[in-house]
């Protein structure tokens, strides 16, 4: 069961072996291919919406806050593209996700979120809108949502949302998402498998009693209205002894064990692309997404990639 705690420790991220550490990881990287994936369900003749039914731009600026949480809509062929940037000021960590427009100088920020350890020794991402230099300002009363981890050494992450909920009580506070990482066997090369539980957007978000989680209902077998979305398998090179995947519209450039695309199907049972992760440099990333994410649950996706996990 999660506990949740008010209590921090402030900038105690020294043993953060993860940010970014790919030598550490290099048996693990994942290399983008110079191909589109062949998969997108912007081929896919079920998808019939134009652009102009949703217009990214439009609402991104007349409304940010309503844009962040909402929904991108199922017959939405294309891929919301943004970038992430992370932030190093010695011990302290912060991101930021922004919107890429047409013209590469043309971009939105979109979210900020900070990282952090609590006294018990979990972390924390707490997630939030408009804040200048978040290190130093984004806190509990002024985060809209916040990423944490269930157990100090499990691999698991649930996404708390602090705009829906009423209660005053942390821990009753609606979980909408949760991304369990597999337990990687020490000195292991294989990629990790990543299992993204996301409610199901018919059912309302009940809120949990006793530091119970979504985690929790999942594997009890209580999960009816949860979606289950696992990360695309990389295909092994024998020949030049890499992991690789196409990323589409090759937005992903270099190779990183952070890598990954999660993956579900359409209805003709063609796999397509949901949220596509991956590095452009030492620190920006590609974060790409659809249907059925809002841009806070892809954002929260991506930050539990920024978070050492001990290998047994």
């Amino acid at each position: 069961m999660a506990e949740l705690s008010s209590q921090k420790v402030e900038n105690s991220n020294d043993q953060d072996l993860d940010d970014d550490d790919d030598e550490v990881n290099s048996s693990n990287k994942i290399t983008p291919n110079d191909h589109q994936s062949i998969f997108d369900c912007s081929n896919s003749s079920s998808i019939s919406a134009t652009k102009d039914d949703f217009n990214v731009e439009s609402l991104i600026q007349s409304d940010l806050c309503t844009f962040v949480h909402t929904l991108i809509p199922k017959n939405y062929s294309q891929l919301i593209q943004c970038h992430l940037k992370r932030h190093k000021d010695g011990l302290n960590k912060s991101f930021s996700l922004y919107f890429t427009g047409k013209d590469p100088d043309d971009e939105a920020l979109l979210l900020t979120a900070r990282k952090h350890t609590t006294l018990s020794g979990h972390t924390e991402f707490l997630i939030g809108m408009n804040i200048d230099t978040p290190t130093k300002n984004l806190n509990e009363e002024n985060s809209i949502a916040k990423l944490r981890t269930t157990k100090i050494f499990r691999h698991e992450y649930i996404l708390y949302d602090y705009d829906k909920s009423s209660s005053t009580n942390e821990s009753n506070k609606p979980q909408s998402l949760a991304i369990v990482y597999d337990e990687h066997i020490f000195e292991s090369k294989d990629p990790r498998e990543i299992t993204v539980l996301l409610h199901n957007t018919g059912a309302t978000i009940r809120e949990f009693q006793n530091n119970e989680t979504i985690i929790d209902e999942w594997r009890a077998g209580r999960s009816n209205s949860l979606l289950e979305f696992k990360n695309k398998c990389p295909k092994f090179n024998e020949e030049s002894k890499i992991y690789t995947i196409g990323f589409l519209n090759n937005r992903v450039k270099q190779p990183s064990h952070k890598n990954f695309q999660i993956i579900s199907s359409n209805e003709q049972g063609k796999e397509i692309v949901i949220l596509q992760f991956g590095r452009i440099d030492e620190n920006d990333f590609v974060l790409d997404f659809r249907y059925p994410f809002t841009t806070i649950d892809a954002f929260a996706i991506a930050l539990s990639s920024f978070h050492n996990r001990i290998r047994k």
